[in-house]
């Protein structure tokens, strides 16, 4: 009798634990018909049952049936349960076979459910919020493709910036410093934001030779973006290479004489390093090699419009160092007392006033019919446009030309 009773006693526990493994298998039948409701409650009582609690398959399901939920109601909590729920499954059977072929879509429903979390916040600027999904996604994609379970997660480069840029918006500089700079170096091209931003987090760190790296970066990848150049000057100016900058400049032009975008944009440089700004965007001071500097923007703007007389750009800025330097001269004009308006050195300088903005009109007036011509422009050049234009309203009102001033001014509407 006693025997027999022991006999009993084996037979009733294992058809508990046929049962309750009855239960995972119905678990995972209610999830292909997408009753999520039963087949989380069959999974949970798997779940507290001492046999199955510690097997991976319940796990492997459970984590499954939470990443249903979770991409359905788009619950970050459901999908970070859902993937320890995986984990735990490979703790327990790291060589599970059911993981090679059915974890990839799940887990990639995951990080994508994190990840899109974090682009929400990103859109209602919560950048910590942000920091913290786009973490938590890369963390669901690294640990999937460390496992070799037949299946990767490609690495999102966008996301990659995204997440370094919330990061310094938050004042993470550590983190932002990290991703951006990881996106650069996977190549993104979205948003010229990657080298600025990483750019000026290298000047703050002192890093001369990254910041300098950042800034020439940014501007082979986006090379008509004005920024860059403005960076690379004031890394110059800030770092006291100014004379380097321009030692590099003239010998890529002696090496290549006839190269129309080299010259253009040396010209441009020194013009500006003549011309420098503060970070407001105010006037700074001359340097003291000013005229030297001008004479040089002059002749090589003068080599570009050789080369290509039709080159807007070159145009405009032969007009622009020609007009710029009557605006000088008119400022110093209007500073005069109402008795000096009338002497020798206010006819001197009206003189310079007239005869510069006659050396600037034919150029911009060349300029007009230049960027006229190209029909659409992008942003950089119609920017430049407005500039030619307006300056172009300025002198015709000047000389007094009424006609003129008002089909410039036909033209500035056309371009709003």
């Amino acid at each position: 009798m006693k025997n027999l009773l022991v006999s009993l006693l084996f037979c009733t526990a294992a058809t508990s634990v046929m049962a309750q493994r009855a239960k995972v298998a119905s678990a995972d039948e209610n999830l292909k018909k997408q009753d999520l409701e039963k087949a989380k409650a069959d999974i949970d009582a798997a779940l507290q049952n001492d046999k199955t609690k510690n097997e991976a398959k319940t796990w492997l399901v459970n984590g499954k049936i939470l990443e249903a939920m979770g991409t359905k109601q788009k619950d970050g909590a459901l999908a970070r349960q859902a993937f320890a729920s995986f984990k735990k499954a490979l703790e327990i059977d790291p060589k599970m076979k059911e993981a090679v072929l059915e974890l990839n879509g799940p887990v990639f429903n995951v990080y994508a459910t994190i990840a899109n979390i974090g682009y929400g916040n990103l859109n209602e600027q919560k950048w910590d919020s942000s920091v913290i999904n786009f973490k938590d996604a890369f963390e669901v994609a690294s640990y999937y493709n460390s496992k070799n379970l037949g299946g990767t997660i490609p690495t999102d480069t966008s996301m990659t910036f995204y997440l370094g840029y919330a990061a310094s918006q938050a004042g993470k500089k550590d983190d932002a410093l990290t991703y951006l700079r990881k996106a650069a170096d996977l190549q993104f091209k979205g948003e010229p934001a990657l080298y600025v931003i990483l750019g000026q987090l290298y000047e703050e760190k002192g890093d001369q030779a990254n910041w300098l790296k950042a800034i020439e970066e940014g501007k082979a990848a986006f090379p008509k973006d004005k920024r860059f150049n403005d960076m690379e000057l004031a890394y110059y100016s800030k770092t006291g290479k100014t004379n380097e900058l321009l030692s590099m400049l003239e010998k890529k032009i002696a090496d290549n004489p006839n190269d129309e975008a080299a010259l253009l944009d040396y010209a441009i440089r020194v013009d500006n390093i003549a011309n420098p700004r503060d970070e407001k965007g105010n006037d700074a001071p001359k340097p003291a090699n000013y005229d030297e500097l001008m004479t040089k923007a002059e002749n090589a703007y003068k080599k570009v419009i050789a080369i290509n007389p039709n080159d807007a750009t070159a145009n405009f800025q032969l007009g622009a160092l020609f007009f710029n330097r009557a605006v000088i001269f008119n400022k110093e004009l209007n500073s005069l007392d109402s008795k000096q308006q009338t002497s020798p050195k206010a006819k001197e300088l009206q003189s310079k006033v007239e005869g510069l903005m006659n050396q600037a009109l034919p150029y911009f007036e060349k300029a007009d019919a230049g960027f006229a011509g190209k029909g659409s422009l992008d942003a950089s050049d119609k920017q430049t446009y407005e500039s030619c234009l307006y300056a172009l309203q300025k002198i015709y009102a000047i000389k007094n030309n009424n006609a003129k001033v008002e089909e410039t001014k036909k033209k500035l509407d056309a371009l709003q």
